[in-house]
Protein backbone atom coordinates (compact mmCIF):
# COMPACT_ATOMS: atom_id res chain seq x y z
CA UNK A 1 0.00 0.00 0.00
CA UNK A 2 1.18 3.64 -0.99
CA UNK A 3 0.95 5.91 1.86
CA UNK A 4 1.45 9.71 2.53
CA UNK A 5 4.40 10.67 5.24
CA UNK A 6 2.68 12.46 8.28
CA UNK A 7 4.84 14.97 8.50
CA UNK A 8 3.91 15.98 12.26
CA UNK A 9 6.78 14.09 14.09
CA UNK A 10 9.10 14.29 11.14
CA UNK A 11 11.18 17.58 12.18
CA UNK A 12 10.85 18.46 8.45
CA UNK A 13 11.89 22.08 7.67
CA UNK A 14 10.80 24.67 5.40
CA UNK A 15 12.54 22.85 2.48
CA UNK A 16 11.07 20.14 2.03
CA UNK A 17 12.61 17.66 -0.47
CA UNK A 18 11.93 13.95 -2.33
CA UNK A 19 14.21 12.04 -0.05
CA UNK A 20 11.96 12.97 2.76
CA UNK A 21 8.82 11.30 1.03
CA UNK A 22 8.20 7.53 0.65
CA UNK A 23 10.11 5.48 -1.32
CA UNK A 24 8.41 3.09 -3.57
CA UNK A 25 8.36 -0.33 -4.38
CA UNK A 26 9.23 -1.35 -8.47
CA UNK A 27 6.14 -3.33 -8.23
CA UNK A 28 3.20 -0.34 -7.42
CA UNK A 29 0.33 -0.96 -5.70
CA UNK A 30 -2.72 0.99 -6.28
CA UNK A 31 -1.75 2.48 -9.33
CA UNK A 32 -3.11 2.69 -12.95
CA UNK A 33 -0.84 3.59 -15.74
CA UNK A 34 -2.15 4.43 -19.34
CA UNK A 35 0.04 5.28 -22.73
CA UNK A 36 -0.37 8.52 -23.13
CA UNK A 37 0.17 11.70 -20.31
CA UNK A 38 -2.26 12.58 -18.39
CA UNK A 39 -3.85 15.64 -16.73
CA UNK A 40 -7.80 15.78 -15.38
CA UNK A 41 -8.98 13.41 -13.17
CA UNK A 42 -11.81 12.95 -10.53
CA UNK A 43 -13.00 10.23 -8.24
CA UNK A 44 -16.41 9.26 -6.77
CA UNK A 45 -18.29 6.79 -5.98
CA UNK A 46 -22.18 5.04 -5.80
CA UNK A 47 -23.47 5.07 -2.60
CA UNK A 48 -24.05 1.11 -1.99
CA UNK A 49 -21.16 -0.04 -4.82
CA UNK A 50 -17.91 -1.31 -3.58
CA UNK A 51 -16.42 0.25 -6.20
CA UNK A 52 -15.45 3.34 -6.86
CA UNK A 53 -15.16 5.83 -10.62
CA UNK A 54 -12.09 7.63 -11.48
CA UNK A 55 -12.14 9.31 -14.71
CA UNK A 56 -8.84 10.33 -16.18
CA UNK A 57 -7.52 12.62 -19.53
CA UNK A 58 -5.02 12.96 -21.50
CA UNK A 59 -3.07 16.30 -22.44
CA UNK A 60 -1.53 16.27 -26.26
CA UNK A 61 -1.14 19.11 -28.39
CA UNK A 62 -3.37 17.83 -31.32
CA UNK A 63 -6.32 16.30 -31.65
CA UNK A 64 -5.56 12.38 -30.58
CA UNK A 65 -6.48 13.31 -27.05
CA UNK A 66 -8.20 10.44 -24.82
CA UNK A 67 -11.01 10.01 -22.37
CA UNK A 68 -11.27 7.00 -19.97
CA UNK A 69 -12.92 5.69 -16.72
CA UNK A 70 -11.96 3.45 -14.35
CA UNK A 71 -12.71 0.96 -11.87
CA UNK A 72 -11.18 0.99 -8.49
CA UNK A 73 -12.06 -2.39 -6.90
CA UNK A 74 -10.66 -2.51 -2.86
CA UNK A 75 -8.13 -4.89 -1.70
CA UNK A 76 -9.13 -6.26 1.55
CA UNK A 77 -10.40 -9.81 3.41
CA UNK A 78 -13.28 -8.17 4.32
CA UNK A 79 -16.39 -10.58 4.12
CA UNK A 80 -17.57 -8.04 1.80
CA UNK A 81 -15.93 -10.22 -0.95
CA UNK A 82 -17.92 -13.16 -1.05
CA UNK A 83 -21.54 -11.00 -0.08
CA UNK A 84 -21.84 -8.03 -2.14
CA UNK A 85 -24.61 -6.69 0.08
CA UNK A 86 -22.18 -6.29 3.30
CA UNK A 87 -21.04 -2.59 3.99
CA UNK A 88 -17.63 -1.96 3.38
CA UNK A 89 -15.38 -0.77 6.17
CA UNK A 90 -13.57 1.64 4.37
CA UNK A 91 -10.40 2.29 6.36
CA UNK A 92 -9.93 -1.75 6.49
CA UNK A 93 -9.11 -1.54 2.68
CA UNK A 94 -5.31 -2.48 2.05
CA UNK A 95 -5.09 -1.38 -1.93
CA UNK A 96 -6.90 -0.48 -4.80
CA UNK A 97 -7.20 -2.71 -8.04
CA UNK A 98 -7.57 -0.18 -11.20
CA UNK A 99 -9.14 -1.17 -14.37
CA UNK A 100 -10.32 0.54 -17.21
CA UNK A 101 -13.92 -0.11 -18.29
CA UNK A 102 -14.47 2.68 -21.00
CA UNK A 103 -12.57 5.07 -23.57
CA UNK A 104 -13.16 7.27 -25.87
CA UNK A 105 -11.43 10.12 -28.18
CA UNK A 106 -11.78 13.32 -27.84
CA UNK A 107 -10.61 16.05 -30.32
CA UNK A 108 -8.79 18.50 -27.67
CA UNK A 109 -7.44 18.59 -23.87
CA UNK A 110 -10.17 18.34 -21.37
CA UNK A 111 -9.68 21.69 -18.82
CA UNK A 112 -11.81 20.42 -16.30
CA UNK A 113 -13.80 17.13 -15.79
CA UNK A 114 -16.22 16.41 -13.24
CA UNK A 115 -18.63 13.43 -11.71
CA UNK A 116 -21.67 13.82 -11.02
CA UNK A 117 -22.40 15.03 -8.03
CA UNK A 118 -25.48 12.98 -7.47
CA UNK A 119 -23.71 9.57 -7.89
CA UNK A 120 -21.80 10.41 -4.40
CA UNK A 121 -25.01 11.61 -2.78
CA UNK A 122 -27.44 8.72 -3.36
CA UNK A 123 -29.77 10.41 -5.24
CA UNK A 124 -29.34 8.94 -8.98
CA UNK A 125 -27.59 5.96 -9.67
CA UNK A 126 -27.01 7.65 -13.36
CA UNK A 127 -23.52 7.86 -13.60
CA UNK A 128 -22.60 10.94 -15.46
CA UNK A 129 -19.68 12.29 -16.19
CA UNK A 130 -18.67 16.35 -17.11
CA UNK A 131 -15.96 17.60 -19.08
CA UNK A 132 -15.02 20.96 -20.65
CA UNK A 133 -12.96 22.09 -23.62
CA UNK A 134 -14.21 23.97 -26.38
CA UNK A 135 -17.68 23.54 -25.43
CA UNK A 136 -19.37 21.85 -21.99
CA UNK A 137 -20.37 18.01 -22.98
CA UNK A 138 -22.17 15.92 -20.54
CA UNK A 139 -21.50 11.75 -20.62
CA UNK A 140 -23.00 8.92 -19.56
CA UNK A 141 -21.68 5.54 -18.42
CA UNK A 142 -23.97 2.69 -19.99
CA UNK A 143 -23.90 -0.53 -20.36
CA UNK A 144 -23.79 -3.63 -18.18
CA UNK A 145 -24.02 -3.57 -14.58
CA UNK A 146 -21.88 -4.32 -12.11
CA UNK A 147 -20.97 -8.31 -12.56
CA UNK A 148 -22.67 -8.55 -15.39
CA UNK A 149 -21.41 -8.97 -19.16
CA UNK A 150 -20.87 -7.19 -22.25
CA UNK A 151 -18.63 -4.13 -22.60
CA UNK A 152 -19.16 -0.36 -21.18
CA UNK A 153 -19.79 2.54 -23.18
CA UNK A 154 -19.00 6.20 -22.56
CA UNK A 155 -21.81 7.88 -24.72
CA UNK A 156 -22.26 12.00 -24.89
CA UNK A 157 -26.09 13.15 -23.89
CA UNK A 158 -25.37 16.77 -24.81
CA UNK A 159 -22.61 19.35 -25.84
CA UNK A 160 -23.31 22.89 -24.87
CA UNK A 161 -22.21 26.23 -25.94
CA UNK A 162 -23.66 30.01 -25.17
CA UNK A 163 -21.31 31.01 -28.38
CA UNK A 164 -23.19 32.16 -31.72
CA UNK A 165 -20.21 30.63 -33.36
CA UNK A 166 -22.01 26.66 -35.02
CA UNK A 167 -18.17 25.77 -35.78
CA UNK A 168 -16.37 23.74 -32.80
CA UNK A 169 -13.27 25.40 -33.84
CA UNK A 170 -13.83 28.78 -33.39
CA UNK A 171 -15.48 28.53 -29.88
CA UNK A 172 -13.92 30.25 -27.09
CA UNK A 173 -12.26 27.65 -24.63
CA UNK A 174 -13.84 27.26 -21.75
CA UNK A 175 -11.22 26.98 -19.29
CA UNK A 176 -13.21 25.60 -15.83
CA UNK A 177 -16.04 24.33 -14.35
CA UNK A 178 -17.91 23.33 -11.09
CA UNK A 179 -21.10 20.84 -11.17
CA UNK A 180 -23.42 22.31 -8.41
CA UNK A 181 -23.58 19.73 -5.14
CA UNK A 182 -26.86 21.79 -3.51
CA UNK A 183 -28.75 21.60 -7.19
CA UNK A 184 -26.93 19.05 -9.36
CA UNK A 185 -29.16 20.33 -12.38
CA UNK A 186 -26.77 23.61 -12.24
CA UNK A 187 -23.31 23.64 -13.33
CA UNK A 188 -21.40 27.12 -14.39
CA UNK A 189 -18.48 27.48 -16.80
CA UNK A 190 -16.21 29.67 -16.82
CA UNK A 191 -14.05 31.03 -20.37
CA UNK A 192 -11.37 32.89 -21.55
CA UNK A 193 -13.70 35.28 -23.16
CA UNK A 194 -14.43 36.87 -19.85
CA UNK A 195 -17.81 35.39 -19.03
CA UNK A 196 -19.43 32.92 -16.78
CA UNK A 197 -22.34 30.61 -17.54
CA UNK A 198 -24.85 28.83 -15.95
CA UNK A 199 -26.44 26.10 -17.24
CA UNK A 200 -29.85 24.17 -16.61
CA UNK A 201 -29.23 20.67 -17.08
CA UNK A 202 -32.41 19.87 -16.77
CA UNK A 203 -33.34 21.91 -19.84
CA UNK A 204 -30.12 21.80 -21.47
CA UNK A 205 -29.84 25.78 -21.92
CA UNK A 206 -28.24 28.58 -20.42
CA UNK A 207 -30.24 30.42 -17.54
CA UNK A 208 -27.69 33.58 -17.61
CA UNK A 209 -24.63 34.91 -18.43
CA UNK A 210 -22.35 37.58 -16.96
CA UNK A 211 -19.35 39.43 -17.84
CA UNK A 212 -17.49 38.18 -14.84
CA UNK A 213 -13.85 39.60 -14.76
CA UNK A 214 -11.89 42.24 -17.15
CA UNK A 215 -9.77 39.33 -18.93
CA UNK A 216 -10.01 35.21 -18.86
CA UNK A 217 -11.69 33.87 -16.24
CA UNK A 218 -9.32 30.70 -15.03
CA UNK A 219 -11.80 29.17 -12.48
CA UNK A 220 -15.02 29.00 -11.36
CA UNK A 221 -16.66 27.48 -7.86
CA UNK A 222 -19.91 27.42 -5.76
CA UNK A 223 -19.64 27.79 -2.22
CA UNK A 224 -19.96 24.96 0.00
CA UNK A 225 -23.72 23.78 0.36
CA UNK A 226 -24.89 27.27 -1.76
CA UNK A 227 -26.89 27.10 -5.16
CA UNK A 228 -26.51 30.59 -5.35
CA UNK A 229 -23.22 32.07 -3.92
CA UNK A 230 -20.56 31.04 -6.31
CA UNK A 231 -16.75 32.54 -6.70
CA UNK A 232 -14.24 32.89 -10.13
CA UNK A 233 -10.19 34.15 -10.27
CA UNK A 234 -9.28 35.23 -13.11
CA UNK A 235 -6.16 36.81 -15.22
CA UNK A 236 -6.89 40.21 -13.80
CA UNK A 237 -5.57 38.75 -10.71
CA UNK A 238 -8.85 39.14 -8.67
CA UNK A 239 -11.04 37.04 -6.94
CA UNK A 240 -14.94 38.23 -7.10
CA UNK A 241 -18.22 36.58 -5.72
CA UNK A 242 -21.22 36.58 -7.32
CA UNK A 243 -25.18 35.52 -5.95
CA UNK A 244 -27.09 34.82 -8.42
CA UNK A 245 -30.17 36.37 -7.16
CA UNK A 246 -28.40 39.33 -7.34
CA UNK A 247 -26.30 39.72 -10.42
CA UNK A 248 -26.03 43.67 -10.49
CA UNK A 249 -23.84 43.27 -8.00
CA UNK A 250 -20.62 41.05 -7.57
CA UNK A 251 -18.02 41.36 -4.94
CA UNK A 252 -13.70 41.81 -5.14
CA UNK A 253 -12.40 39.82 -2.25
CA UNK A 254 -9.14 39.89 -3.08
CA UNK A 255 -7.03 41.78 -5.61
CA UNK A 256 -3.81 42.36 -6.11
CA UNK A 257 -1.81 45.32 -3.61
CA UNK A 258 -0.61 48.12 -5.36
CA UNK A 259 2.09 50.12 -3.94
CA UNK A 260 0.96 53.84 -3.09
CA UNK A 261 3.22 56.18 -1.06
CA UNK A 262 0.59 58.52 -0.08
CA UNK A 263 -0.54 55.42 1.56
CA UNK A 264 -0.24 54.94 5.32
CA UNK A 265 -1.73 51.50 5.93
CA UNK A 266 0.33 49.62 8.73
CA UNK A 267 2.24 46.45 7.56
CA UNK A 268 0.10 43.52 8.06
CA UNK A 269 1.80 40.48 10.32
CA UNK A 270 0.65 38.18 7.92
CA UNK A 271 3.42 36.27 6.03
CA UNK A 272 2.74 38.28 3.16
CA UNK A 273 5.31 40.23 1.30
CA UNK A 274 2.92 42.62 -1.35
CA UNK A 275 6.53 43.41 -3.25
CA UNK A 276 7.09 39.99 -4.24
CA UNK A 277 4.12 40.41 -6.90
CA UNK A 278 4.58 41.94 -10.08
CA UNK A 279 1.80 44.15 -9.35
CA UNK A 280 3.15 46.18 -6.62
CA UNK A 281 3.44 49.25 -8.89
CA UNK A 282 1.11 51.00 -10.90
CA UNK A 283 1.73 50.07 -15.02
CA UNK A 284 2.31 46.21 -14.13
CA UNK A 285 -0.09 43.97 -14.99
CA UNK A 286 -1.80 41.41 -11.89
CA UNK A 287 -0.49 38.14 -11.29
CA UNK A 288 -2.78 36.30 -12.66
CA UNK A 289 -4.51 33.11 -10.91
CA UNK A 290 -4.78 30.11 -12.37
CA UNK A 291 -6.77 28.03 -9.88
CA UNK A 292 -9.75 28.45 -6.91
CA UNK A 293 -11.23 26.25 -4.60
CA UNK A 294 -13.51 26.66 -1.90
CA UNK A 295 -13.68 24.45 1.24
CA UNK A 296 -16.27 21.54 1.75
CA UNK A 297 -16.04 22.18 5.22
CA UNK A 298 -16.19 25.75 5.86
CA UNK A 299 -18.23 27.97 3.34
CA UNK A 300 -15.99 31.12 4.05
CA UNK A 301 -12.59 30.16 2.75
CA UNK A 302 -11.17 29.70 -0.18
CA UNK A 303 -7.48 29.05 -1.45
CA UNK A 304 -6.01 29.75 -4.86
CA UNK A 305 -2.87 29.84 -7.24
CA UNK A 306 -1.47 32.54 -8.47
CA UNK A 307 -0.04 31.35 -12.04
CA UNK A 308 3.59 29.91 -12.05
CA UNK A 309 3.36 30.70 -8.39
CA UNK A 310 4.25 28.12 -5.85
CA UNK A 311 2.15 29.62 -2.37
CA UNK A 312 -1.49 28.88 -2.14
CA UNK A 313 -3.16 32.20 -1.44
CA UNK A 314 -5.84 31.02 1.54
CA UNK A 315 -9.02 33.49 2.41
CA UNK A 316 -11.88 34.54 4.62
CA UNK A 317 -14.76 35.76 2.68
CA UNK A 318 -15.42 37.43 6.35
CA UNK A 319 -12.05 39.12 5.62
CA UNK A 320 -11.68 40.19 2.65
CA UNK A 321 -8.62 42.34 0.78
CA UNK A 322 -5.91 40.16 2.59
CA UNK A 323 -4.54 36.02 3.00
CA UNK A 324 -5.37 34.92 6.18
CA UNK A 325 -2.92 32.50 4.87
CA UNK A 326 0.04 32.06 2.63
CA UNK A 327 0.93 28.11 2.28
CA UNK A 328 4.60 28.62 0.51
CA UNK A 329 6.51 25.29 1.17
CA UNK A 330 6.53 23.81 -2.53
CA UNK A 331 9.31 24.70 -4.50
CA UNK A 332 8.20 25.19 -8.10
CA UNK A 333 4.79 26.33 -9.62
CA UNK A 334 1.15 24.59 -8.21
CA UNK A 335 -0.83 22.89 -10.39
CA UNK A 336 -3.65 21.75 -8.65
CA UNK A 337 -5.40 22.18 -5.44
CA UNK A 338 -8.54 20.31 -4.02
CA UNK A 339 -10.09 20.46 -0.41
CA UNK A 340 -11.09 17.25 1.50
CA UNK A 341 -14.66 16.30 0.96
CA UNK A 342 -15.64 16.15 4.77
CA UNK A 343 -12.50 18.58 6.61
CA UNK A 344 -10.41 21.85 6.07
CA UNK A 345 -7.73 19.94 4.96
CA UNK A 346 -6.27 21.63 1.37
CA UNK A 347 -4.51 19.06 -0.83
CA UNK A 348 -1.85 20.07 -3.58
CA UNK A 349 0.11 19.37 -6.35
CA UNK A 350 3.29 21.07 -7.85
CA UNK A 351 5.67 20.75 -10.68
CA UNK A 352 8.41 19.96 -8.17
CA UNK A 353 6.79 16.65 -8.20
CA UNK A 354 5.37 16.64 -4.22
CA UNK A 355 1.95 16.55 -3.00
CA UNK A 356 1.23 18.33 0.36
CA UNK A 357 -1.83 17.93 2.37
CA UNK A 358 -2.22 20.70 4.72
CA UNK A 359 -4.51 21.10 7.72
CA UNK A 360 -6.13 24.31 8.04
CA UNK A 361 -8.35 23.19 11.06
CA UNK A 362 -7.22 25.84 12.91
CA UNK A 363 -6.84 28.65 11.19
CA UNK A 364 -6.86 31.74 13.76
CA UNK A 365 -9.77 32.89 15.25
CA UNK A 366 -10.08 36.60 14.64
CA UNK A 367 -9.32 38.71 18.08
CA UNK A 368 -12.08 41.20 17.70
CA UNK A 369 -15.46 39.17 17.61
CA UNK A 370 -17.16 42.33 17.34
CA UNK A 371 -15.40 42.66 13.51
CA UNK A 372 -16.76 38.79 13.08
CA UNK A 373 -20.06 39.21 11.60
CA UNK A 374 -18.67 42.03 8.71
CA UNK A 375 -20.24 40.48 5.59
CA UNK A 376 -18.31 40.19 2.37
CA UNK A 377 -20.67 42.93 0.57
CA UNK A 378 -19.87 45.22 3.78
CA UNK A 379 -16.12 44.84 3.76
CA UNK A 380 -15.10 44.15 0.04
CA UNK A 381 -15.08 46.05 -2.79
CA UNK A 382 -18.72 46.44 -4.55
CA UNK A 383 -19.22 45.89 -8.53
CA UNK A 384 -22.40 46.94 -10.34
CA UNK A 385 -23.21 45.01 -13.24
CA UNK A 386 -25.95 45.83 -16.37
CA UNK A 387 -28.39 43.01 -17.30
CA UNK A 388 -25.71 41.91 -19.78
CA UNK A 389 -22.83 41.02 -17.23
CA UNK A 390 -20.88 44.06 -18.10
CA UNK A 391 -18.95 46.20 -15.57
CA UNK A 392 -20.51 49.38 -15.22
CA UNK A 393 -19.45 51.00 -11.93
CA UNK A 394 -17.14 50.90 -8.81
CA UNK A 395 -16.54 51.73 -5.69
CA UNK A 396 -13.58 51.79 -4.20
CA UNK A 397 -13.21 51.44 -0.37
CA UNK A 398 -10.20 49.77 0.09
CA UNK A 399 -7.27 50.76 2.24
CA UNK A 400 -8.65 51.64 5.40
CA UNK A 401 -10.27 47.82 5.71
CA UNK A 402 -7.01 46.56 4.66
CA UNK A 403 -5.15 47.44 7.94
CA UNK A 404 -8.61 46.65 10.30
CA UNK A 405 -8.54 42.95 8.00
CA UNK A 406 -4.59 42.67 8.95
CA UNK A 407 -5.01 43.45 12.70
CA UNK A 408 -7.62 40.64 13.51
CA UNK A 409 -5.09 37.93 12.94
CA UNK A 410 -1.80 37.04 13.66
CA UNK A 411 -0.73 35.04 11.34
CA UNK A 412 3.22 35.44 10.58
CA UNK A 413 3.86 31.48 11.64
CA UNK A 414 2.68 29.01 8.79
CA UNK A 415 1.93 25.52 9.22
CA UNK A 416 3.86 22.77 7.40
CA UNK A 417 1.78 20.50 5.37
CA UNK A 418 0.18 17.50 7.46
CA UNK A 419 1.33 14.88 4.79
CA UNK A 420 4.17 14.69 1.93
CA UNK A 421 4.05 12.71 -1.16
CA UNK A 422 6.75 12.62 -3.64
CA UNK A 423 6.56 11.24 -7.33
CA UNK A 424 9.09 10.18 -10.28
CA UNK A 425 7.56 13.55 -11.93
CA UNK A 426 5.63 16.66 -12.36
CA UNK A 427 2.39 15.73 -10.42
CA UNK A 428 -0.34 17.57 -12.80
CA UNK A 429 -3.51 17.42 -10.72
CA UNK A 430 -4.84 15.99 -7.24
CA UNK A 431 -7.90 14.81 -6.55
CA UNK A 432 -9.95 12.69 -3.06
CA UNK A 433 -11.66 9.82 -2.81
CA UNK A 434 -15.25 10.03 -2.23
CA UNK A 435 -14.87 10.02 1.80
CA UNK A 436 -11.23 11.78 1.79
CA UNK A 437 -9.39 8.49 2.88
CA UNK A 438 -7.59 7.92 -0.07
CA UNK A 439 -5.79 11.04 -2.15
CA UNK A 440 -4.87 10.45 -6.26
CA UNK A 441 -2.43 12.56 -8.20
CA UNK A 442 -1.85 12.46 -11.99
CA UNK A 443 1.95 12.11 -12.43
CA UNK A 444 3.27 11.16 -16.24
CA UNK A 445 1.03 8.64 -17.61
CA UNK A 446 -0.06 7.54 -14.15
CA UNK A 447 -2.84 7.70 -11.50
CA UNK A 448 -1.14 6.97 -7.82
CA UNK A 449 -3.64 7.09 -5.33
CA UNK A 450 -2.40 6.91 -2.06
CA UNK A 451 -4.16 6.34 1.53
CA UNK A 452 -4.25 9.32 4.14
CA UNK A 453 -3.30 7.98 7.82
Amino acid sequence: MVYAINTSNTGYSHNFNNQNAISRPQMRSSYYETHYPLYQCDWTGIRGSHTSRIALSSYREDTTNRLQVVYSFPETNLPYESDPNVPIDRSKIEGLDMHKIAEISVNFPVTKLQWDPSMSLGTSQTERLATASECLRIYELSGRPEGGNGPFRLVERVALSNSKTKNLNQLPPLTSFDWCVADPKQIITCSIDTTCTLWDLSKGVARTQLIAHDSEVFDVKFLYGDKNVFSSCSSDGSIRVFDLRSLEHSTIIYEPQIKSSASSVAPSPIAYNPSQSSSTSPGLKPTPLLRLATSNYNANHIAAVEAHGSRVIVLDLRYPGIPIRILSHHQAPINSIEWHPTKNWLLTGSDDCQAFVYDLSNLDIPRSSSKSDQSPAQDGKSMETNSTGGTSSASTHRSSRRSKTADLFDNSLTELPAYAYSEDSEINNVTWDVDGQWAGVVSGKGFQAIKIE
